[in-house]
């Protein structure tokens, strides 16, 4: 990856007995000392590797000749990710193709993804705390592709696979509830 950033807070919220929205009794019970954390990662996505021959006759896992520039004009969708007529089969098996082994302009999808979690401590005297916690992963619930289809050129790259993204790479929105006793 080029570029990455990652941020990491946590807030205790204003609410609950002695901060800047004071409750009492059950409302404090209930609404006042949690405390928010989030974690945001963002990231640009990994080079796609360059397609080989994999003709009867090519040497040494033989590159292909880029003839265009695969990422303009392409979709970046599932069902075509970058435009596989930018590559064409050597004209000799015995000249190395003219594509980079990664092409750095055409890189995977990359990451975007907000994670939260809540939690309260109920001190229950002396040394004993009840903590209860509420985590969701994927807030966004946004997917992120997986790693387009590179096949060997063998008959051609026109077929419908070149270019095809068939999985994610992360998960969907998660929730997570626990609790925690400390003596």
């Amino acid at each position: 990856m080029k570029y990455q950033f990652a941020w990491h807070a946590s807030y205790d919220l204003p609410v609950g007995k002695g901060r800047e929205v004071n409750l009492n009794g059950p409302a404090n019970a209930a609404l006042g000392g949690w405390t928010i954390n989030g974690a945001f990662y963002l990231s640009d996505g990994v080079p796609i590797a360059g397609p080989i021959v994999g003709a009867n006759l090519s040497y040494f896992g033989q590159r292909a000749d880029m003839v265009c520039d695969p990422s303009k004009g392409a979709p970046h969708t599932a069902t075509t990710w970058f435009n596989p007529t930018c590559f064409a089969n050597p004209a000799s098996p015995f000249i190395p193709g003219t594509a980079p082994v990664y092409l750095d302009h055409v890189r995977t999808m990359g990451a975007d993804n907000l994670d939260l979690s809540f939690y309260k401590n109920f001190p229950m005297g002396k040394d004993r705390n009840l903590r209860f916690e509420v985590s969701s992963y994927n807030v966004a619930n946004k997917v992120q592709l997986g790693y387009p289809n590179v096949p060997s050129y063998t008959s051609g790259w026109s077929n419908n696979a070149f270019g095809y993204i068939g999985y994610s790479v992360n998960t969907p929105r998660q929730f997570q509830f626990g609790s925690r006793f400390t003596f």
